[in-house]
């Protein structure tokens, strides 16, 4: 029984370098999908649009990091999606829903499930339902769970805002309400 407790700190304590391992091996990764592809993301490109937004996403504080943020990410993906590419509408819908780590990010996990993140279920369900339609099928059960929570009000709001299709909010700052 006496062995327990350094067993465990010692679990805890190489639990904590790895996640920083490989969250720094996610943030070398990410560096360099943004710096051999941003090249072709500012000449239009809607797939480099999307990789360099989605290498971008997202920040702990929603504002900026040492190397994430959150709004510059919105911006690439609302570039690509509004162009038509259904990854960046998922993108979109994921983020504004609440869910904006992907992968194997440990560190970044536990900052977000602290801080929590912004959400717009509208928002969010109007660029999921556009990559559904798109046929990507992780979109649709996804906008089908969030039609379900949403309240009437809230449904009427998303119904007008499908009809701005390719158009619709897509910017963090016409998205989110700016905080005091």
């Amino acid at each position: 029984m006496k062995h327990i407790l350094p067993v465990c700190l010692a679990a805890i304590m190489l639990n904590g370098c790895v996640g920083a391992a490989l969250e720094g091996a996610n943030i070398a990764k990410d560096k360099v999908i943004v710096s051999s592809k941003i090249d072709k993301a500012n000449q239009g490109d809607p797939v480099a649009q999307y990789e360099v937004g989605k290498a971008l996403c997202c920040s702990p504080t929603e504002d900026t990091s040492p190397f994430y943020n959150t709004k510059t990410s919105i911006a690439w993906l609302c570039a690509s999606a509004r162009q038509g590419y259904a990854p960046a509408m998922f993108k979109i819908g994921k983020i504004y829903s609440g869910d904006v780590v992907d992968g194997i990010r440990l560190i970044r996990r536990a900052a977000m499930g602290i801080a929590g993140s912004s959400r717009n279920a509208p928002v969010a369900y109007v660029w999921l339902r556009q990559a559904s339609d798109l046929g990507l099928q992780d979109a649709a059960k996804r906008a089908n769970s969030i039609w379900r929570e949403l309240t009437p009000a809230e449904r009427r709001r998303t119904t007008q805002l499908l009809q701005a299709g390719l158009k619709a909010k897509c910017m963090w700052g016409d998205v989110i309400e700016q905080r005091d």
